[in-house]
């Protein structure tokens, strides 16, 4: 069994030590005697399975040898200190770093597994990254083999905390070839009538695909050839299942209306031959508009680089191309794996790759840092989705600088990002020349520039809902903690109205008595006062409230579906698709539309207002928090609040 690995191996490994890789096989394989899988099969098949799929990364001896007995130590009676007389301390340090992972002692609920799991994860792989590609490798052979497990509901919960947690870490390492193949095991579980769907259409134009692939590769080597472009090689590319679906999903488009299911990526010497391969492309085919993005200039959070163009090929296809080095290539292929492609007698270009992989992986301190700062599991999930597993942004300072947001970021999380002190100071900002508040959600390419002044009143309470980033929320909570009591509990105080009116449509009526009694009570408080006090200084989230409050609504209705109905509007530009792409939205996180309809107001934008039905106050949150990051929308607000727009 352990063949397949080692002839794999050889081709990239010159000095592996077959008889080492062969020993730990055996050592398993002996360690596991008598345990099989779900299907019925022997137990090693697993982790030979796995070191296979590592051996597409080109990883070291090490780290295959850890694969081969991750397992061991949790599920067998060989023990940790075995390991580590048997194969030497890194291999044991690589294996610990994966039992680690499972030896902990979860409770009634999968969110606190999830995010334990996840944090020890993040720091022990923070040493080590080999121990993530193990853990990804070890996640999808097991996802490979899930229609073992008998239980829909089993198979469902692994593929929805594979999707959540692994698929994210394998983006942001950028290792595209553990986290497509992870995409689309999770999609065939979660949404099986689009996965069907989305497959058979792709076999269906498979052949013709292939036919316009080979055509398009032809014409483009005839262009870059004339052109004296030192072209490499160029690959077709075709988007992944789940690629496809979430793409359908976003923009409201069908199966043929995606532009980019056809794809090629030419890949040349130098970054020079990038730009003049852009042009030879754009001078002998159309380009589309707007389909010009270019990462090697300014290149993506998790390291990714390379141009992206879509052009009018061969028979008129709407192509996609991407134009980058072979480095390139390899790095955003592989991502933290990429410096394994390096002989060690490249040694300059090896540094070169190791300082930008250093690069990929600044992520991980920010975990750390994010877990030092924020004890609550649920908080320290929320704020990681955030900071660091959200869709990114880059923004630019007067001077050009890049600042890396997360996506729906504002210009308080900007001004943080800028210096730790600049709020203190801030009165509001310009982006892109016209002048704006602080609390205005950013988009990709704007000109942001902060304006200062004495007399700035500081930090709001309400500034902590508007950031989205931990480094403003810390910041501001440590402002507001030397601030007058008074001033913040009024500040509280409407902030908590304000959230009140949105959510439950309840216009200039504060909290019933009892509904006090229940949140004091819920948070361990003695006083309202108390309350108000630490939702002003931050030591108690103003959405955590309303999540405990509706709960208390839920309880003490009669009705025994679990949902709420609201309405809420929102401003959106005049555009086609504009309306299917927002019901996508609302959908996708499980929002039952009772009704839309289309307001008359005084600008050219569109005024949609929504009846909907939501299961709890963190489902409608989300749904706010999503709307307000699709294209096009300039504000999302409560239904009484309309007036200021209509006619």
């Amino acid at each position: 069994m352990i063949e397949g690995v080692i002839t794999s191996a050889k081709q990239y490994l010159s000095n592996l030590n077959e008889e080492r890789l062969r020993y730990a096989y055996e050592y398993a394989r002996d360690a596991h005697e008598g345990q099989l899988r779900k299907d019925g099969s022997p137990y090693i098949g697993h982790p030979v399975a796995a070191a296979q799929i590592l051996t597409s990364l080109k990883v070291d001896e090490d780290t295959l040898i850890a694969c081969l007995l991750h397992d061991v130590p949790e599920d067998t009676d060989r023990t940790i200190l075995d390991i580590e007389k048997e194969f030497g301390s890194a291999v044991c340090f690589l294996v610990e770093g994966i039992t680690k992972l499972s030896k902990v002692h979860y409770r009634d609920k999968m969110a606190a597994r999830q995010i334990e799991s996840l944090k020890k994860l993040f720091i022990h792989s923070a040493k080590d990254p080999r121990i993530i590609l193990i853990k990804l490798a070890d996640r999808l052979h097991n996802m490979s083999t899930l229609d073992a497990i008998p239980k829909p509901e089993k198979r469902e919960r692994i593929a929805r905390e594979t999707i959540e947690i692994y698929v994210p870490i394998a983006n942001l390492l950028g290792v595209w070839q553990l986290k497509h193949p992870l995409e689309d095991a999770c999609f065939k579980i979660l949404h099986p009538e689009s996965y069907q769907y989305i497959l058979s259409k792709v076999r269906e134009t498979k052949s013709h695909r292939e036919d316009l692939i080979k055509q398009s590769k032809e014409a483009i080597e005839s262009v870059l050839a004339t052109h004296k472009v030192n072209l490499i090689k160029i690959e077709g590319r075709t988007k992944n299942l789940y690629s496809i679906f979430m793409k359908m999903q976003r923009s409201g488009k069908n199966f043929n209306q995606i532009y980019d299911l056809l794809g090629l990526r030419v890949i040349v010497e130098d970054i020079g031959s990038c730009y003049r391969a852009l042009g030879a492309i754009h001078q002998s085919f159309t380009p589309k508009i707007g389909r010009l993005k270019d990462y090697i200039a300014i290149q993506k959070s998790n390291g990714y680089q390379s141009i992206h163009t879509t052009i009018f090929g061969v028979e008129g296809s709407i192509t996609e191309i991407q134009i980058r080095t072979l480095d390139m290539h390899l790095e955003n292929e592989y991502g933290i794996a990429a410096h394994y492609f390096y002989r060690e007698d490249q040694t300059k270009k090896q540094d070169q790759v190791k300082l930008r992989v250093q690069k990929k992986y600044e992520w991980v301190q920010k975990i750390l840092d994010l877990q030092r700062d924020i004890q609550q599991n649920d908080r320290f999930m929320k704020h990681l989705k955030l900071d660091i597993f959200e869709d990114r942004i880059f923004v630019f300072t007067p001077k050009g600088d890049v600042i890396d947001l997360p996506l729906g970021a504002t210009a308080i999380d900007f001004t943080y990002h800028i210096h730790s002190e600049l709020g203190l100071v801030a009165l509001d900002c310009h982006i892109n020349g016209v002048q704006k508040s602080l609390n205005s959600a950013l988009k990709n390419g704007d000109v942001v520039r902060v304006n200062t002044s004495e007399s700035a009143p500081g930090p709001q309470v309400r500034w902590l809902e508007l950031a989205k980033t931990n480094l403003a929320r810390t910041k501001i909570k440590e402002f507001l903690k030397e601030k007058d009591k008074n001033e913040l509990m009024i500040a509280a105080e409407t902030l908590l109205q304000r959230k009140l009116e949105f959510f439950t449509d309840r216009v200039h009526k504060s909290l019933e008595e009892d509904e006090k009694i229940y949140l004091l009570n819920r948070f361990q408080l003695s006083s309202w006062e108390n309350l108000l006090m630490n939702i002003g200084k931050g030591n108690l989230d103003v959405h955590e409230v309303m999540a405990r409050l509706f709960e208390h609504q839920q309880e003490d209705t009669d009705i025994q579906e679990n949902h709420s109905t609201l309405s809420f509007c929102i401003e959106i530009e005049d555009r086609i698709g504009m309306l299917g792409q927002a019901c996508n939205i609302i959908t996708q996180i499980g929002v039952n539309i009772l009704k839309v309809e289309s307001l008359e107001n005084k600008s050219s934008n569109v005024l949609l207002k929504f009846r909907v039905q939501v299961e709890n106050y963190e489902q409608f949150e989300s749904l706010l928090r999503n709307l307000s990051k699709m294209a096009g929308v300039i504000q999302v607000m409560r239904e009484n609040a309309v007036s200021t727009v209509i006619r």
